[in-house]
């Protein structure tokens, strides 16, 4: 940003504290009027340093730290870190414990979702929508809740398998919720879509290209708004995803309206995916047989070598690289979230627009910024 500013211009800062824009970092805007001149993002406000705590204990020790990263995805990051491990110990979880995974992580998606598409309507004034989606996402952590015994931060993943079975009767008990929520999704689709408000606050507002979101390592829903078909699940397959049938779902305009339009359908896939994984999985152990690798594993030594892994995150795309060197600790753990690079396509969408428009395109980006200061 220019520090020379003209004499009716002045710097306004949102963020960390902002009501607005709560997180661990802050948008600095210049502005001339409510024009909106200059941008940029400061990052490093509460930062977690959970890169070197993982440096610090042991592999298992480590499946607890890494569902800190960001509170709303704990199992998919828990998927990213134990993913890893796997690779350097050669092992795979069995198909059962690879359709509890899934089902989880499909859980966690829809309920991620429902909370951004909720503080998003709170940003744009429709304040009514986060306590329609707040309801049904306490549903959906409810079953979550079943199998791992936690709302928020479950430590339930294990190498080679999970920690424990689904309960007895989960599959009746959650698919009345999911055809539950198949309605309410199409209930928020008509509130948004006949709202004039909304409409005009979204649509053709923030407007993020294909060339931008790339260039920038932009990935996720944010991504898919611009029409680039590309999610992890589909095009480098883990788990049994595979095997199960689901689209990509994407929109063309790139703007506010194709980012939240884009959150609604996937959930409607996610839907369809968990219905697809209550009919097909099968009995089964849930860790490789002939292994030592169980729900107590004790204190493991991971083979030495260098591995990445990466899983679709809610967000776009959930990395990791790490490095074994033989011990019972990591050498080098480096997390690549999601929300980090899709922080850096914010100046360039809110450059020419309104202070208003910062709410409704911040928004739109769903941040679960927490991790964005891993």
């Amino acid at each position: 940003m220019e520090e020379m500013l003209e004499s009716n211009e002045m710097i306004i800062h949102l963020g960390p504290q902002h009501p607005m824009q709560p997180g661990p970092f802050r948008l600095n805007l210049r502005l001339k009027g409510e024009t909106v001149m200059d941008a940029d993002v400061e990052l490093g406000y509460i930062h977690k340093g959970i890169e070197k705590i993982l440096e610090n204990k042991t592999y298992l020790q480590g499946i607890t730290i890494v569902d800190r990263i960001c509170y709303l995805v704990a199992l998919t990051n828990e998927e990213c870190f134990v993913g890893c491990a796997e690779k350097l110990l050669g092992i795979e979880p069995p198909a059962r414990s690879q359709y509890i995974r899934v089902i989880l992580e499909e859980l966690s998606r829809i309920q991620s979702h429902l909370l951004g598409l909720g503080e998003f309507g709170e940003f744009i004034g429709f304040v009514s929508m986060f306590m329609y989606t707040i309801k049904e996402r306490e549903d959906i952590l409810t079953l979550i809740d079943m199998v791992t015994g936690a709302r928020v931060t479950h430590s339930y993943l294990k190498f080679g398998g999970v920690r424990d079975d689904l309960p007895a009767g989960f599959k009746e008990k959650a698919l009345p919720v999911l055809n539950n929520l198949k309605k309410v999704i199409s209930d928020y689709e008509e509130m948004f879509q006949s709202d004039r408000i909304y409409r005009e606050r979204t649509a053709g507002v923030g407007i993020l290209t294909a060339d931008v979101a790339k260039s920038l390592g932009v990935s996720g829903p944010a991504l898919r708004a611009t029409g680039v078909p590309f999610d992890i699940r589909k095009n480098e397959p883990y788990l049994v995803y595979k095997d199960l049938d689901f689209k990509v779902c994407t929109e063309t305009a790139g703007d506010c309206a194709a980012r939240v339009q884009v959150r609604l359908n996937e959930m409607r896939e996610s839907i369809y995916i968990l219905e697809q994984c209550f009919d097909q999985i099968p009995n089964g152990p849930l860790f490789p047989e002939g292994t030592p690798y169980g729900r107590r594993t004790p204190v493991m030594r991971v083979p030495a070598g260098e591995v990445f892994h990466r899983v679709e995150d809610p967000r776009g795309e959930m990395g990791m690289y790490m490095i074994s060197d033989g011990t019972d600790k990591p050498y080098r753990v480096k997390v690549r979230g999601p929300y980090f690079p899709t922080l850096q396509a914010l100046p360039p969408l809110i450059k020419g627009t309104t202070v208003a428009d910062v709410a409704a395109i911040s928004g739109s980006m769903d941040g679960c910024t927490s991790e964005a200061d891993r």
